[in-house]
């Protein structure tokens, strides 16, 4: 047998955080990664820097490439000794044509292992407020593709529930042939487009009208069509849809998830400064320093990984106070085995500000670590109370492009800092009508005032 070896891993319905823990780790680790097209955003940046990357991308009515030649491709690398990571979209082995791609694999004496995924089947009636199957309605349902091969008729099987995977172009295929097998024209009939993603929509109606409510809708693809009784549930407990949907262009998407759907956009990339000479020497002595003050994680990451190239580390900082403007900087900072000695409740420079003021720090040498373009906030006023203030660029953020995103779907924009406002304003000249803008601490909310946007503050 050869080395190599296949991984059919499924990569759920859209939404990221559906995706399996095991899935990420064999990722980071694949030697080779041929992928669908509809496969969760930001998945392939897991791979390592040199990890073959191939699309093999499926869609509807078209193929990238033949299913034959991908199976011939996933035999050729595993047969050169690579790990290869297949990524479907969905589970592997439900209409994803995965075993057929293991069968190939076994024929050609190829180890391989399959990864289930989320289906689409199932989370995408969970994202839409339809339970497959409840008490009071049935005790079972039945998944069926809506496009069978060789344009087969469509056959359906005995089911309080039956749900049609891949079927946008056969909606009148699949009414007609749940009307024909005795299903009543009044029955509930939905469909979930881009399941579990920020631009999900359900389009509802019966057998009788759906072909006339699809048209009027223009439905889009990928969609999942649900029928049944349960179907009368999704107004009642449509979790997902009452859920702001919201535009990040910064970084750290996590940090926000308890306020909505963020749907993450960075406009800008954060990379090292090109000339360290100046910062070096600053951070070879950091003893004269009585404060380092830290406004985020990145600054921590630079500052540290820096250190370590100099051959420095967490030990530079043994005589010097640490600040951290909120939580997520201070857990980073302890990642480094840094403990902050300053913290404050309200995460902003404010808060930062409040808290210098009951130390006291006239005459007090302050170091902040900043990015090559930021905020001058916390230094002027610092430097108004009297503190010595010198600042330590140690990265810089240039601009990216963005994933394309339909703002038809976007209930609000958050800006984190001064220089998301002015890339996403550099990039599209306005805020597109009808969002609500709100930034993370004064100094941000100043720089949207300066373009003439009315924005709320959020702090933390």
């Amino acid at each position: 047998m050869s080395q190599g070896k296949v991984y059919l891993v499924g990569t759920g319905p859209g939404d990221i955080e559906l995706f399996t823990m095991k899935g990420c780790r064999l990722i980071s680790q694949a030697d080779v990664i041929l992928h669908d097209h509809l496969i969760p955003s930001g998945l392939l940046q897991l791979a390592k820097p040199n990890a073959e990357i191939i699309s093999v991308g499926k869609f509807a009515s078209r193929h990238t490439m033949p299913q034959s030649e991908i199976n011939s491709l996933l035999v050729e690398k595993a047969g050169s000794n690579k790990i290869v990571v297949r990524l479907k979209g969905g589970d592997p082995y439900l209409f994803g044509r995965g075993g057929e791609e293991a069968e190939a694999c076994v024929e050609a004496g190829i180890e391989f292992e399959v990864v289930p995924g989320v289906t689409s089947a199932l989370s995408a009636p969970c994202y839409g407020g339809i339970p497959p199957t409840h008490r009071d309605c049935t005790s079972n349902v039945a998944i069926v593709t809506g496009h069978r091969k060789d344009e087969k008729e469509i056959e359906i099987p005995k089911a309080g529930t039956v749900i049609f995977l891949m079927g946008v172009s056969n909606i009148e295929k699949i009414v007609g042939s749940l009307l024909k097998a005795g299903w009543p024209g009044e029955t509930k009939i939905a469909a979930i487009e881009k399941g579990t993603c920020y631009d999900q929509r359900v389009v509802q109606g019966t057998l009788d009208d759906f072909l006339e409510t699809a048209q009027e809708a223009k439905l889009r693809t990928p969609a999942v069509f649900i029928v049944g009784k349960v179907v009368e549930l999704q107004e009642k407990l449509d979790w997902f849809g009452k859920k702001p949907r919201i535009l990040l262009p910064g970084t750290h998407p996590e940090k926000y998830r308890r306020l909505g759907t963020i749907v993450h956009r960075p406009f800008i990339k954060l990379v090292p400064i090109e000339d360290y000479t100046q910062a070096d020497k600053v951070l070879k002595n950091l003893d004269p320093y009585d404060w380092i003050v830290f406004t985020s994680t990145n600054g921590v990451k630079f500052f540290f990984e820096r250190l370590n190239i100099i051959g420095l580390d967490a030990r530079s900082l043994h005589s010097t106070r640490v600040a951290a403007i909120g939580g997520t900087t201070a857990e980073m900072l302890r990642s480094f085995g840094v403990l902050a000695d300053m913290q404050p409740k309200l995460e902003s420079s404010v808060g930062l500000l409040e808290e210098f003021d009951k130390v006291g720090v006239e005459g007090k040498r302050i170091l902040l670590v900043k990015p090559e373009v930021g905020s001058p906030v916390l230094f002027d006023k610092l430097t108004a109370a009297g503190a010595v203030v010198e600042a330590v660029v140690v990265y810089r953020n240039i601009d990216i492009e963005p994933e394309p995103t339909d703002y038809d779907y976007i209930d609000r924009i958050l800006f984190t800092s001064a220089s998301t406002v002015r890339a996403f304003l550099k990039r599209y000249g306005s805020i597109p009508a009808g969002l609500e803008v709100y930034c993370l601490g004064e100094p941000t909310l100043n720089e949207a005032k300066k373009h003439n946007i009315q924005g709320r503050l959020l702090y933390g």
